[in-house]
């Protein structure tokens, strides 16, 4: 599909209406992205421009079979890729140290989910295939490091004491074992106290 996609941008501005109608058709546009590639970001998907039309039609699925707040979490981690693009664009200008505290914790979680979230392995006997209990369990991971990231920063922490904890390491790297699935609560228990400790150094 993606091969078909690109032969019919050849044909410019009929190429767009074409295009239009193969999304319509299909449901689902993924777009490849060649920077990705370049950077070793495989899949080489970009999150800012492809989209889906089933989300809407999925989302009581999700409810009933994997978690009630499934579609949430979804949006809410499209919606920190999207503030990432847009911050991206004044730390080119200025820097990351520029940002305000909150604003480079947003960096640290959208590079969270691109990287641990959305990169894969093909190759990788563990982490070329992801199921969607461990989907979502690694989405409410990444949500519930920025929430108690959040309260830490609150409560007089420094960024990158939080951002550095062991546990977030350990977290994002054991997706290669076997077993993760089980494990990922556990790691997720004992980065929250390493966050929450941070405060206390």
């Amino acid at each position: 599909m993606s091969a078909f996609l690109s032969v019919l941008l050849v044909f410019g501005a009929l190429g767009v209406e074409l295009l239009g109608f193969a999304c319509c058709w299909f449901g689902v546009f993924w777009g490849l992205d060649a920077p990705l590639a370049r950077q070793r970001h495989f899949p080489a998907i970009n999150w800012l421009n492809s989209y889906s039309l089933y989300p809407q039609s999925l989302d009581q699925w999700f409810r009933d079979n994997i978690a009630q707040d499934f579609p949430e979490i979804r949006v809410e981690m499209s919606s920190l890729l999207q503030v990432e693009a847009e911050l991206q664009e004044i730390v080119q200008l200025v820097g990351s140290d520029a940002l305000p505290m909150d604003q480079q914790l947003t960096l640290e979680v959208a590079r969270m989910i691109r990287e641990y979230f959305l990169q894969q392995n093909a190759f990788h006997e563990i982490d070329a295939y992801s199921g969607v209990d461990q989907q979502y369990k690694m989405a409410k991971a990444i949500l519930t490091f920025q929430d108690s990231a959040k309260k830490a920063l609150a409560a007089g922490a420094q960024l990158e004491d939080v951002v550095n904890v062991p546990g977030r390491t350990d977290l994002m790297r054991a997706r290669f074992e076997e077993g993760y699935l089980d494990r990922i609560d556990g790691l997720v228990e004992e980065m929250t106290k390493q966050i929450a400790s941070a405060v206390e150094e």
